[in-house]
């Protein structure tokens, strides 16, 4: 059932992004699939305080992500 929620805001469950941060000098990756675009240049990104991730991107205030997409046959 499709329903309309007008025009809002909001986060839910999209393709699967790899997100990427630097641990000291070699790169570390985990999977996301909770991500919001709310600009042209900015991204939301939902990540438990669990993830492993998280401390570096704390750390060093960035992260890289890449959408993934397959076709399928």
């Amino acid at each position: 059932m499709k329903r309309n929620i007008g025009a809002k805001l909001a986060l839910y469950p999209t393709p699967v992004t790899v997100i990427g941060a630097m641990k000291e000098d070699r790169p570390t990756w985990t999977l996301v699939a909770h991500v919001g675009i709310i600009g042209h240049d900015r991204i939301l990104v939902s990540l438990a305080s669990s993830h492993f991730i998280n401390g570096f991107i704390n750390e060093n205030g960035k992260l890289s992500g890449k959408c993934l997409s397959f076709k399928s046959r």
